[in-house]
């Protein structure tokens, strides 16, 4: 599952983003970890938590910083962003809470970027199963690294059967970027 496109935003510069999925071992030495342990243990024997059941200020603040929570709707398909983090703000220079991503300029995200966000976002409803992935954000701002971030995406339901939110974590505050900048290249080739 990969997308790529370059977009500008002053701030960033011309951006490409791409990610890949990979399996949920890849990203067990990240912040990932913590809030997949977290998930899985509100879970039970369940497809997944709630939303009210998930309770983000359980987790810890840089968890809760780089994450999202969109709501589905279904006719026609599209997510609004419910829960925005701060850091993703910090970050990427915009809020989205309350914003559909059907209707919303988010600067990186062309046509593209948009409608593989939006199959990543069906494949957690259909599979009812975390998407963990790696995140490559390459500006062409002079001096700029490449931003390789694990991620992942799980699924609350609020009805025990039906997925009816999704809950999205990137770990930028994890330090390994050689690591991940590594495994991005080797799942990126095995995907193509």
């Amino acid at each position: 599952m990969l997308s790529s496109n370059g977009r500008t935003n002053s701030a960033l510069g011309s951006v490409a983003v791409t990610s890949v999925q990979v399996p949920l071992d890849d990203v067990m030495e990240s912040g990932c970890r913590g809030i997949y342990e977290h998930w899985d243990a509100m879970r039970g024997d369940r497809i997944a938590p709630s939303w009210r059941e998930f309770d983000l200020i359980r987790l810890p603040a840089d968890r809760i910083r780089y994450s999202h929570v969109v709501d589905i709707s279904t006719d026609p398909f599209d997510v609004t962003f419910r829960f925005w983090g701060t850091g993703l703000t910090d970050v990427l220079y915009f809020d989205r809470t309350g914003q559909s991503l059907l209707t919303t300029d988010m600067g990186y995200l062309d046509e593209d970027r948009r409608r593989q966000v939006l199959a990543d976002y069906q494949t957690v409803i259909e599979t009812r199963t975390p998407m963990p992935f790696l995140w490559d954000a390459s500006s062409t701002r002079e001096l700029a690294r490449r931003l390789i971030v694990p991620s992942i995406r799980l699924p609350l339901s609020n009805d025990g059967i039906h997925v009816t939110n999704i809950i999205t974590h990137f770990d930028f505050a994890s330090q390994q970027s050689a690591q991940w900048e590594a495994l991005f290249d080797v799942r990126n080739r095995n995907a193509t």
